[in-house]
């Protein structure tokens, strides 16, 4: 790895990353304090790598905190981040199986013949659409729902 040392604003230019979010990754954990040279924070080029990695795990939908912990794992338990990522992947499965339930409500909704919403008698309490809205809410956590019963972070 590089270990040439650039300043923050390089960092932030290369990495496409604010230099106020570096500073709070560092905060947060994420990465190794920045060394000073002239009052400014410098990195290794290195770093790029780190930042990378924590983008791509915030684009599949991880907290910060879960980050740090992917990142830094726990000491003495080797597949962690194994762990966190297959809990991870099962919320992104069950959210996407609730999201298409939802398109297929949508869409029996549509092809009710009624003109008016309120008189239609499939959104009646007994009525088909409105049964199958109760058993959505009642069988479906949610991604915060889901992380309560799988806490990450």
């Amino acid at each position: 790895m590089n270990n040439e040392l650039v300043s923050i604003d390089k960092i932030s230019r290369q990495s496409g990353l604010a230099s106020s979010a570096l500073r709070y990754y560092e905060r947060c954990g994420l990465i190794s304090e920045g060394v000073k040279v002239g009052g400014r924070r410098h990195y290794p080029l290195s770093i790029l790598h780190r930042l990378s990695v924590i983008k791509v795990c915030q684009s599949v939908g991880f907290s910060l905190a879960e980050i740090a912990e992917l990142l830094n794992g726990t000491p003495g338990q080797d597949g962690t981040w194994r762990e966190l990522a297959r809990l991870r992947r099962q919320e992104i499965q069950d959210q996407i199986r609730r999201l298409n339930d939802l398109s297929e409500l949508l869409d029996s909704a549509m092809r009710c013949p009624c003109t008016e919403l309120p008189d239609c008698p499939s959104l009646a309490p007994q009525g088909d659409l409105a049964r199958r809205t109760s058993e959505h809410h009642e069988n479906s956590p949610g991604i915060r729902g889901a992380r309560q019963l799988h806490p990450l972070g």
